[in-house]
């Protein structure tokens, strides 16, 4: 037993931690609560995408769609990554929790219950209750992500050039594998609009002509746009492209610019979307369509001599149903006038010099941008999506 008393106590080693006699309660006063591994940090503040997708319950597919249509985008970490493990796909822990409250997240589970009904009905040759499933399948808009995403108008603007390029893109792809009819029928449509409200205005600033396309840029509303239009030659698709991605970005760009040219429109006086058919039942009540309205605005321009004038009478307030359509014999004049609008507007300035316009109209802005080459060669595209087509001519 050595040197050692009975009852008397025995002295702590000088090794022993002076903190070692305190509870715990002095402790934490003094030196902190310990923090438990994971919960503090980089580890904290970064999650793998393995780790979302369990926590979110979706599957690599669903994750990345969602992931672009709230504009979420991986991280890479500042220092050490979490974990010390390089080489994975990290996302900010706010942007997850951001995803779980996400109203699309449900409606994502809920489709896929749905194509579990669609299989297995199918799997039993049960074509009446799969036609009766298709009837209810789930729907959703991106409409509230537009407004969360671009609370003002100044900002989609500002992003507004990836999505014409796409749009400009889709209209230019042929309709094979993923890309269906109805996309490309849609891009048209939103590339005739979005054309024909640029000419309409001479809003085009800026045109270059390049290998891949014609690179054109335009003031809108005070914010510079820039985007190209690629030219209409046979397009191969390349099979190394991911389709799906492409077509979830499509998919909110079209929302986005459905938003942006309802607003362009509206302050002109007229009603978007354009139709481009006259078999609806409002719109044969009403007796004319945007499309109508349009078309009448560039037979006005060549009556009155400019596109900006009409333009500028629109913007002051008169609407679709303040316009009278010309009758028949005024349709076949202008059909002729208009066979090229070059040659119309050419005819426009002379009738212009021939009534002895002053040298003031004369030292005034032209009406259209120096575009006349770039967009002449898009004419005839858009005549093909049965929309107005403008031509800018650089001595309007």
């Amino acid at each position: 037993m050595g040197n050692r008393v009975k009852g008397r106590i025995k002295k702590k080693s000088i090794k022993a931690a002076s903190h070692s006699g305190w509870n715990l309660e002095r402790k934490v006063s003094r030196m902190g609560k310990k923090q438990k591994k994971g919960h503090s940090g980089v580890d904290a503040t970064f999650i793998g995408r393995t780790r979302c997708l369990k926590k979110l319950g979706l599957s690599l597919k669903d994750f990345r769609r969602l992931c672009i249509l709230k504009g979420i985008y991986p991280r890479e970490p500042r220092g050490r990554f979490p974990g010390n493990k390089k080489g994975q796909v990290y996302y900010h822990l706010k942007d997850v929790k951001a995803i779980a409250h996400e109203p699309l997240l449900e409606k994502f589970h809920e489709f896929k219950a749905y194509m579990k009904k669609v299989r297995k009905a199918a799997g039993r040759d049960e074509r009446d209750e799969a036609r009766r499933l298709d009837a209810h399948a789930p729907q959703y808009t991106l409409h509230h992500l537009v407004r969360e995403r671009y609370p003002r108008f100044f900002d989609a603007m500002n992003d507004l050039d990836d999505a014409l390029a796409l749009v400009h893109l889709f209209a230019a792809l042929p309709s094979e594998r993923r890309i269906k009819a109805g996309v490309t029928k849609k891009a048209r449509e939103m590339v005739a609009a979005w054309g024909a409200y640029v000419a309409a205005t001479s809003s085009v600033t800026k045109s270059f002509v390049s290998v891949k396309g014609v690179y054109l840029e335009a003031n809108v509303s005070g914010c510079d746009v820039r985007w190209i239009v690629p030219h209409s030659f046979t397009q191969n698709l390349p099979t190394d492209v991911d389709y799906r991605v492409m077509l979830t970005f499509f998919e909110f760009y079209d929302t986005l610019l459905g938003f942006v040219l309802f607003k362009l429109y509206n302050d002109m006086g007229i009603r978007y979307p354009l139709v481009s058919d006259s078999t609806d039942a409002k719109i044969k009540d009403e007796g004319r369509s945007p499309t109508d309205v349009l078309k009448m605005l560039r037979r006005r321009a060549a009556d009155t001599g400019g596109i900006g004038d009409v333009v500028s009478q629109a913007a002051a307030g008169e609407t679709a149903a303040d316009v009278d359509l010309p009758d028949k014999k005024t349709k076949k004049k202008a059909n002729k006038l208009l066979k090229t609008l070059g040659t119309a507007l050419h005819a426009i300035d002379d009738s212009a010099s021939d009534d002895g316009a002053s040298e003031d109209e004369e030292d005034a802005a032209p009406v259209g941008a120096p575009l006349r080459a770039a967009l002449d060669s898009l004419h005839e595209e858009d005549e093909k999506a049965h929309l107005p087509a403008f031509s800018l001519d650089e001595d309007a």
